[in-house]
């Protein structure tokens, strides 16, 4: 049975807005849940951050399989030197009969005694190592993991110990202790490794990734104290937050949060600085890693499982195009409304509409774009905004609208943020006090003022 019914949708722009992607970027999302120690591990939470799920039961299955391997204080049981020598010589080489293996060993190793050993050498060292990666897994399997309650890891027990506990890894041991392996020890280790069972060992790659992976998480999770998103099944929007923050401040404030059919749109409001656009992307991240099957930072959360997810927030203009900051969010604006108006369920996030127009148009703009998203109550959104008197407007004219701000308060001459939202529309102004402290005015000559 699929249960990845449909792709999820997003983009680039989104991706980028959250600083989700990125391997090699050290403040990145996925660098923050990236604690694999093999490289296929990598690569499969790769894929999962490219790909996120949009099954319940998908989503739910991934939580559970993290989450039984939370406090269990395991560590993934191979060293990498071994590990990565059996994932080498298994793609390496194919399955093959008997006879053909015999030949191949024996061609190998009459090269070497010809004085041609690279071969034989390499393929010795890669099979004595795999064999000794395939010895840990077994002893893990039926020595450190007995006793453990995880259906994930019974799961593996069941499936892998049998294999594992062949005669042939018995003598293994012995062996390989010895030194090299003989022609007859060669052939008999390569016919375990390229017989019927070679798929298996392929199989037993790939869920070894998945479990290096996991492994990982669940210390993420445990060391954070990150919570599991409650997954509704229900068909309506819906989305809750409790204590959520941003995962890459250190000391971050977390805050609460509720969407759905009934106000499917946030007003949110509130000085630069105040802490806006981080809550902003701590609502996205949380939503994206509940879609993967991962913990959130947040004390608690519960969402509906949605199609996709679009963000406004870092939105550049397009020189090569020819376009400005304004027309790229005309044209932004314009992608989302196609994708919401398909019918599509999604979550969007548009920080400081129109902000490269004048202040008339993005007044207009802003408040008819904001009237028209509340028609699509499948979808919920989050806008904010410096124009305050739109938010006015709207209490006005439309129903639906939740209004929250973020305060900035003066103790004294300085601005103190709290990042705790609040209930309303902001009434801060503190532009002018702020370009009055850093001295603007002053740089500036009074007399040429004057003349000017």
């Amino acid at each position: 049975m699929n249960k990845e019914v449909t792709s999820f949708c997003t983009d680039k722009q989104t991706t980028e807005d959250l600083n989700l992607l990125g391997r090699y970027k050290t403040d990145s999302v996925f660098s923050l849940f990236n604690r694999t120690r093999t490289k296929g591990g990598e690569q499969l939470l790769e894929q999962y951050f490219l790909h996120p799920l949009t099954n319940a039961a998908a989503i739910e299955e991934r939580q559970r399989d993290i989450g039984s391997l939370v406090g269990k204080l395991l560590v993934f049981p191979v060293e990498q030197k071994e590990f990565e020598a059996l994932e080498q010589y298994i793609s390496s080489f194919a399955p093959v009969s008997k006879a053909r293996l015999f030949t191949e060993v024996l061609k190998r190793k009459s090269k070497a005694i010809a004085g041609m050993k690279e071969e034989q050498e390499h393929v010795n060292a890669l099979l004595t190592d795999g064999l000794k990666a395939l010895l840990q897994i077994r002893d893990w399997l039926r020595g450190t993991l007995a006793g453990i309650e995880s259906g994930y890891l019974q799961n593996l027990t069941r499936r892998y110990l049998p294999l594992l506990e062949n005669k042939l890894l018995e003598l293994a041991e012995k062996d390989i202790a010895e030194g090299n392996l003989s022609v007859i020890q060669q052939g008999k280790y390569e016919s375990f490794l390229r017989g019927a069972d070679h798929e298996t060992f392929n199989q037993l790659l790939r869920d070894c990734h998945e479990l290096d992976l996991f492994l990982g998480i669940a210390q993420l999770m445990e060391e954070k104290n990150y919570c599991f998103p409650v997954i509704n099944q229900g068909k309506q929007a819906l989305l809750k937050l409790k204590g959520a923050y941003h995962p890459g401040l250190k000391k971050a404030i977390g805050n609460d949060l509720q969407l759905d059919s009934r106000q499917n749109l946030l007003f949110l409001t509130g000085a630069n600085m105040a802490g806006k656009s981080t809550f902003m992307k701590t609502i996205g991240i949380c939503f994206y890693l509940s879609h993967l099957g991962f913990p959130v930072p947040a004390t608690e959360m519960e969402t509906s499982v949605y199609d996709g997810f679009y963000t406004s927030i870092n939105l550049p203009d397009n020189i090569s195009k020819g376009y400005s900051h304004f027309y790229a969010e005309v044209l932004r604006v314009k992608d989302v409304a196609l994708e919401v108006a398909g019918g599509k369920k999604l979550l969007i996030i548009f920080d400081e509409l129109f902000k490269g127009t004048n202040v008339k148009d993005a007044f207009d703009a802003t408040s008819g774009v904001a009237k028209a998203m509340l028609d699509y109550k499948q979808s919920l959104f989050v806008l904010s905004t410096h124009i305050v008197e739109v938010g006015a407007l709207l209490q006005q004219e439309a129903a639906g609208i939740q209004y929250k701000y973020m305060p900035s308060l003066l103790d004294g001459n300085a601005t103190r943020y709290t990042y705790t939202l609040q209930e309303g529309i902001s009434d801060d102004r503190h532009g002018m006090m702020i370009i009055r402290q850093e001295g603007i005015f002053d740089l500036f000559p009074s007399k040429k003022l004057c003349n000017s």
